[in-house]
């Protein structure tokens, strides 16, 4: 195979069988492809790492910071290290400036064949209309360079068709072709079952930890109830420091209330469902009970009189998923998030609580275009689609605007992608307090703001879901928003 780098030659002069080096950008953080697969924790200490195609070298380097074995090689920048075996094998935005197709398929069979436990394939996925001259299956761009622009349905139909590994996809781009099955499903079981997120338990465990919090639930033990206002005499300064009496009982109930306990059951049983729902969907069998991560197994041992029933429920959950009626019923049962005509909206901080079904569609989306980062998941009440929204200041702004939207259509394994950023009139949200749940830190302020604008029935008008009309409504009736506070002018 001939890895030899032609600088710059002209377009008619290029051979066909070269492996054209990719422009190699100074980092000082890791590439998205190893980024992801270090939060996944398939990249840690005494995992060995090998960067097919490293570039400079700035993944090696910042690996081998974190004490991560790592090494690599490059036609160009490192053409004499040898190839060599590693636990994961890093082939990041390589295939796409290989201009012969043959020899595409070569390094990505060389570099599954180096990769004893996973293999990691990224690269540029076509968002939108790309200028350059067409040249084989890419095209050749204003600099020059040779770039083939894959989207998310090809990028995973040519990895399985040539090397005969059914991928999962961890992102926009980014694919994790498994090596061990076992491997495979704990990552799965990583990312599909969810946990209660930090908010909810980050506020309880503080109610818990203060002294105040401890001092108010040892009062209520004693009297077999929460204790009155006039009772605990510190109760104005609890106030002060977790807000109002009625969210002070909602974080002692749950922590003094055995049903609380088994909500928490209820939510675990759900979701090992999830998870096994989820892997069957990517066509693996679940492994045995002692490959299990220890939190799934526990669950499991915990939960069901054997492994053996948990499984038969699984696979009675996931056909459910074909169930429109069922399916619809669990989505308008939801105990948290935003129904909007015949779909659900809700913060990724409420996704632990949705029901069992509506975790399954979010996980259905990740599998198709990878986890990526979302404020809001809208999800069709039908099952069949699943948008991830991005509003990068949720928090901050009042009604923040719509920065994109990926929508994912279920059954075809097809998505769109829609970019508001350079928008004069993006969406915008309203009602910020019913798409989190109480718990959410900032959920009093948010509140606050819908409250005030119900009483002077902003929210009542069907034109307000875009900038320019809401601000238009704000100016008519003399109002102005002010952080999360509406004001007279």
């Amino acid at each position: 195979m001939d890895h030899t780098v032609i600088p710059n030659p002209k377009a008619e002069d290029r051979p066909v069988s070269i492996l054209r080096h990719k422009t190699a950008i100074r980092r000082f953080h890791p590439s998205r492809p190893v980024a992801l697969a270090l939060d996944h924790q398939l990249i840690a200490p005494g995992i060995s790492v090998f960067d097919y195609g490293c570039g400079r070298g700035d993944d090696i380097r910042y690996l081998c910071l974190q004490g991560i074995a790592a090494d690599g090689w490059d036609p160009h920048y490192s053409p004499g290290t040898e190839l060599q075996p590693a636990d994961v094998v890093n082939l990041g935005y390589v295939l796409n400036v290989i201009e012969s197709p043959s020899e595409r398929d070569a390094v990505l069979r060389k570099a599954l064949q180096l990769a004893q436990r996973l293999l990691i394939v990224a690269v540029r996925v076509d968002q939108g209309p790309q200028s350059g001259e067409a040249f084989n299956d890419g095209l050749i761009t204003t600099r020059n360079g040779f770039q083939k622009l894959y989207s998310q349905a090809e990028l995973r139909g040519y990895l399985e068709s040539t090397l005969n590994y059914r991928p999962v996809m961890a992102g926009l781009g980014v694919a994790y072709i498994f090596k061990e099955e076992a491997l495979q499903s704990r990552h799965l079981a990583r990312t599909s079952v969810y946990r209660p997120t930090f908010g909810r338990r980050f506020a309880i465990d503080a109610f818990q930890s203060s002294q105040l919090g401890a001092a108010f639930l040892d009062l209520a033990r004693t009297l077999a109830r929460l204790p009155r206002p006039r009772e605990f005499s510190a109760f104005a300064t609890l106030c002060q420091e977790f807000g109002t009496p009625q969210r002070i009982a909602r974080l002692a109930t749950a922590i003094l209330d055995p049903a609380y306990l088994e909500n928490l059951r209820r939510q675990r049983r759900e979701s090992f469902l999830v998870y096994y729902a989820a892997t069957r969907l990517q066509g693996l069998r679940l492994p045995p009970l002692n490959l299990l991560l220890d939190e799934t197994k526990a669950d499991i041992l915990s939960l069901w009189p054997s492994f053996k029933l948990a499984k038969e429920e699984g696979e009675t959950f996931l056909f459910s998923l074909g169930n429109p009626e069922r399916v619809q019923k669990s989505t308008y049962s939801s105990p948290v998030g935003k129904i909007v005509g015949d779909s659900l909206y809700a913060h990724r901080s409420i996704v632990d609580q949705l029901p069992s079904l509506s975790r399954l569609q979010i996980v259905g989306g990740f599998q198709i275009v990878g986890e990526i980062e979302f404020d809001i998941v809208k999800l069709s009440a039908d099952g069949r689609k699943v948008s991830f929204l991005r509003y990068p200041r949720f928090d901050t702004d009042a009604h923040p605007t719509l920065a994109h939207s990926l929508s994912i259509y279920l059954p075809k394994a097809e998505y769109s992608f829609r970019d508001f950023k350079d928008s004069d009139n993006p969406p915008i949200l309203h009602r910020k307090d019913v798409l989190v749940d109480d718990t959410y830190p900032l959920y009093q302020k948010f509140r606050a703001l819908t409250k005030q604008e119900e009483k002077k029935s902003l929210l009542s008008r069907p034109d307000i879901g875009h900038k320019k009309a809401w601000e238009h409504i704000l100016e008519e009736a003399g109002l102005v928003v002010r952080g999360h506070r509406l004001l007279s002018r």
